[in-house]
């Protein structure tokens, strides 16, 4: 009994913003397809950033405290300006020929 509430209180931990929002699970989002992803213009970095679904960009936004406003579909099309997960996958991908999914 002890280790679920820790787990409950974990959860609730990784699910609340820094000012104390609760953002949503990802898991609420449904099912989704490569049909449903929507992209945004990170203005930071300068390169697009993918997303599962709205639903899921939403998610990000909330962890973030902010509102993602530069979003579209069509930005998921310029492959050439997506952001990068790690600095050092490109490099491991010409010794291994690996495909980002």
């Amino acid at each position: 009994m002890f280790i679920k509430t820790i787990a409950l209180l974990l959860l609730f931990c990784t699910a609340t913003n820094a000012d104390g929002t609760v953002c949503a699970l990802e898991k609420s989002c449904g099912n989704v397809n490569e049909s449903s992803a929507i992209c945004r213009l990170d203005e930071q970095t300068m390169c697009i950033r993918k997303y599962a679904s709205k639903c899921h960009m939403d998610i990000a936004a909330c962890r973030q405290g902010t509102n993602f406003t530069d979003y579209s579909d069509v930005y998921c099309q310029m492959e050439t300006y997506l952001c990068e997960e790690t600095p050092t996958y490109e490099r491991w991908t010409i010794f291994f020929g690996q495909v980002k999914d």
